[in-house]
């Protein structure tokens, strides 16, 4: 057997760009402009660890990744591995790589265990590139522990494939037992509302908008029980595997985690992902992040845990110029979001494949609901995310086929005829509890501007990925619509995208549906007429330009001491952690916009400060949190914290649960209108004045929602009428509506209404409930005196007067209110609320003023 003799390669491998000219097994021609742009560039910072290259989709980033992993294997002899969303994207990039640009890249989808021997030799050995997903470096036992250079493609999309590694999620309905053992242990930290909704999982009144955070503080008081509580869930035979390794990355660092909760979900997770704890991915000698995204405000580095990371902005000429070429619907611009749904379903018929998006299950499920109801639609084949998982083929090869994909907006790339038809279905806003928090607890949404745009521009570009592309994209929901319409959000957009929903916002104010239709179906035509069109677009794009987004420059001043902070504190570092705190609000000062952020850092700041026994620095910051926003009800647990000095609660911070409350109401009924609104406050009124009984109490359950309070009813003969919780108080009423020549209120109505709180304590455990005789008549027969106990009593008329007040003032809070998590807002509804009297005392106050005894 003769000895193999390795022959020197003949290929130029100066630079990548020099490497692709001799890669003699492609069939592609050449490199387009700005890909050779992008690659001089990147030689310019050849030896940064940490960089990130944006090209907009369908610009060629995958192929600028291949070769710069390929450059750096034969070059360096380094291990390259390039990280895909999803295992489809994997055999994507592994399939482009061999066949169109002559690159040998191994495919590592899948689980470990199975990789062939072979290409794990020749990965380890430097003779290939790999090709594989996040999930596949982001694990407690990676095969890629020594890769060199870690590509991540997406990397805008990588949040929660990154911070689900130091992350434990335990959801009540999986694990009951679990669940209820963590809940026992947190309990005597939550308040009394959140362990009514606990008590009351069942019942479909309470909000499921809620979440809440345990202090740190008490995370730390109560971080031994939470341990043996987690370690005995793990050691159960019948425990999910994953309980197990993601337990493993925090359970030691619980003092740099927090707590997130729900009635149904508990999540327990750093703020920031401490990647640099992390060696496979800390002792990389580069890390490249590629995205068709980068944005601006430190975005990138907070989801990768890094202080800085060095931007190689898109290549001239594309600050202008997009992919392909998108015609935008806005069906609600007429009609509500049930009519334009229907309309937008039916326009499926005009396509072979539709693709879906939406950002829960729960809007999927209504979606799927809509096209199951319409005869056309009915028997199309219907396709979710894990069927298109491994290969979109069985879809793209499809007639009739319809994919609805869950909070997806990356991932999958449908290529000319695959798909031209896009609808998005509500707004990619939070993907998990912790920014749900901060958004809808904390006020902090200008944090997750960029991520949110983010994700909105991801979205609209799922069909369209080549420069001949083109695409309908009908968007349906009030928030997703809103959030179009609104031109300082649409002045952030790229001038390109906005040049194209200018434009459909346009073409969609029309009067009837067919008209949209015609549109439609010129647009997939393609002729003459869309040709103008396309005209108009390129000129108004051509004139416009991309605005910053607000508050982006303190936010992205202030991420590297973010990273700092979270790097210390995981450490165990708690001086070092303060310090970084400090820094953070330095950054943040002055700006108003960033009130509830700064409000978070004050109290991130007061923990550290806490953690490291420096208790008058711990209470100044906790204090200066109030001062940020003390709007925030969530705060108003950190004043146990403080010192019993500071005892006075801030006005406005009675009615935070309330505004909160009040503030999801309003955003079901959108700003597309008043129509949804004045509807709702109609219908109080209508039911007040009806003297039938069932749309009476309707508009008492209406009416407590709108006002923030927990409101229902039940069907039961002899049952209560409606009840208000707030905290442990409540109301509930018994309504006696008669009308005649001379009603009076009975015994037997004052038995009934005097035994509701015994009724309503087994649903309701815990809260106190005042019973409120609403009644037409002001005469009580005289064998019910004896009986009137604590009853109270208001007219319906008072009651009537008292509810138009309260739905003026709604009405008014309406008119100011634009999205959730805007503090000032929450600051003017607390001072309206205080303004006219509708405090939760105040109205407790009004509604029993007067004792039914009074009526003898």
């Amino acid at each position: 057997m003769a000895f193999k003799i390795p022959s020197k390669s003949s290929i130029s491998i100066k630079d990548p760009e020099t490497l692709f000219r001799d890669l003699r097994d492609r069939t592609v021609e050449g490199l387009l402009a700005q890909q050779a742009d992008m690659l001089r560039k990147y030689m310019e910072h050849v030896d940064k660890n940490d960089i990130a290259l944006e090209l907009p989709t369908g610009s060629g980033k995958t192929l600028v990744g291949l070769l710069i992993a390929e450059w750096r294997r034969r070059t360096k002899r380094e291990r390259c591995v390039l990280l895909c969303p999803t295992k489809q994207l994997v055999h994507q990039v592994v399939e482009q790589a061999k066949e169109k640009y002559g690159i040998n890249a191994l495919d590592f989808s899948g689980s470990a265990r199975q990789f062939p021997m072979a290409d794990k030799t020749a990965f380890n050995n430097c003779e290939a590139i790999g090709i594989a997903t996040y999930s596949a470096l982001f694990n407690t036992n990676p095969f890629f522990d020594g890769a060199h250079t870690i590509i991540f493609d997406d990397a805008h999309a990588a949040e929660n494939y990154v911070s689900s590694f130091w992350s434990l999620e335990i959801s009540r309905n999986e694990d009951e037992k679990t669940f209820d053992a963590i809940w026992q242990v947190i309990a005597q930290y939550t308040t009394d509302n959140d362990q009514l909704r606990y008590d009351q999982v069942n019942d479909g009144s309470l909000d499921t908008s809620f979440v809440n955070k345990i202090p740190t503080p008490y995370l730390f008081t109560c971080k031994t029980a939470l341990t043996v509580a987690i370690d005995n869930a793990c050691n159960r035979e019948d425990s999910p595997d994953e309980y197990g390794y993601r337990w493993q990355m925090i359970k030691d660092h619980l003092h740099a985690c927090h707590l997130y909760y729900t009635s149904q979900s508990i999540l327990i997770r750093p703020l920031i992902s401490p990647t640099k704890s992390f060696s496979p991915f800390q002792n990389a000698r580069q890390r490249i992040y590629m995205s068709a995204t980068l944005g601006e405000g430190g975005d990138l580095e907070r989801i990768f845990g890094r202080k800085k990371i060095e931007r190689i902005p898109a290549p001239e000429g594309w600050e202008k110029q997009g992919i392909g070429r998108r015609f935008f619907v806005f069906p609600m611009r007429k009609w509500d979001e049930t009519t334009s749904l229907q309309q937008a379903i039916s326009w499926i018929g005009k396509f072979d494949r539709s693709l879906i998006l939406t950002p829960s299950n729960r809007a999927a499920d209504i979606v799927r609901g809509f096209i199951t109801a319409n005869p056309a639609t009915q028997k199309h084949l219907q396709f979710n995310a894990s069927n298109l998982e491994a290969s979109k083929k069985s879809f793209t090869q499809a007639k009739s086929a319809i994919a609805i994909l869950a909070n997806r907006y990356d991932g999958i790339d449908l290529i000319g005829d695959e798909c031209r038809y896009l609808m998005i279905f509500g707004l990619p806003e939070s993907t998990n509890l912790q920014e749900r928090f901060i958004i809808s607890r904390l006020g902090g949404s200008v944090l997750f501007n960029v991520r949110i745009r983010t994700r909105v521009t991801q979205a609209v570009g799922r069909c369209t990925r080549s420069s001949t592309d083109y695409a309908l994209v009908v968007i349906i929901g009030d928030k997703v619509h809103q959030y179009f319409h609104r031109p300082e959000n649409r002045d952030t957009l790229h001038p390109e995208l906005q040049a194209e929903v200018n434009f459909g916002v346009e073409q969609s104010n029309v009067d009837n549906p067919l008209e949209l239709s015609n549109n439609i179906d010129i647009f997939i035509d393609h002729g003459p007429e869309w040709k103008s069109a396309d005209g108009h677009i390129l000129e108004t794009r051509d004139e416009l330009t991309q605005s910053p987004l607000p508050s982006a420059e303190p936010l992205g001043n202030s991420v590297s001491h973010e990273v700092k902070f979270q790097d210390a504190l995981w450490s165990g570092d708690f001086e070092s952690a303060l310090s970084s705190a400090k820094d953070v609000l330095a950054c943040l000062a002055g700006g108003h916009e960033l009130k509830g952020y700064s409000a978070l850092w004050n109290y991130l700041a007061g923990s550290a400060a806490y953690l490291s026994n420096q208790p008058q620095v711990a209470q100044s910051h906790f204090s200066s949190a109030f001062s940020c926003a003390s709007t925030l009800p969530w705060l108003k647990q950190m004043q146990k914290l403080i010192s019993a000095q500071s005892t006075e609660v801030p006005v406005e911070v009675i009615y935070g649960e309330r505004i909160e409350r009040i503030e999801g109401v309003l955003e079901k009924f959108g700003k597309s209108g008043s129509l949804k609104v004045d509807r709702y406050l109609q219908a109080i009124r209508d039911g007040l004045a009806s003297s039938e009984s069932k749309p009476f109490e309707e508009a008492q359950v209406k009416l407590g929602r709108i006002l923030g309070f927990e409101s229902g009813n039940t069907e039961r003969s002899g049952d209560p009428d409606p009840w208000w919780i707030f905290g442990r108080q409540g109301i509930v009423f018994e309504d006696y509506t008669a009308t005649g020549d001379n009603p009076v209120v009975s015994k037997d109505k004052t038995l009934q209404a005097k035994a509701h709180p015994d009724t309503l304590s087994e649903e309701h455990p815990g809260v106190n409930f005042s019973v409120v005789m609403c009644s037409s008549s002001d005469k009580l027969h005289h064998a019910a005196t004896p009986h009137t106990g604590d009853v109270f009593y208001i007219s319906v008329d008072e009651f009537k007067k008292f509810s138009e007040e309260c739905m003026t003032t709604i009405r008014v809070l309406w008119d100011a209110f634009q999205s959730p998590g805007i503090i000032e807002w929450r600051e003017f509804a607390a001072r309206k609320l205080t303004e006219t009297q509708l405090g939760t005392e105040e109205i407790l106050a009004r509604l029993t003023s007067t004792k039914l005894s009074t009526l003898a």
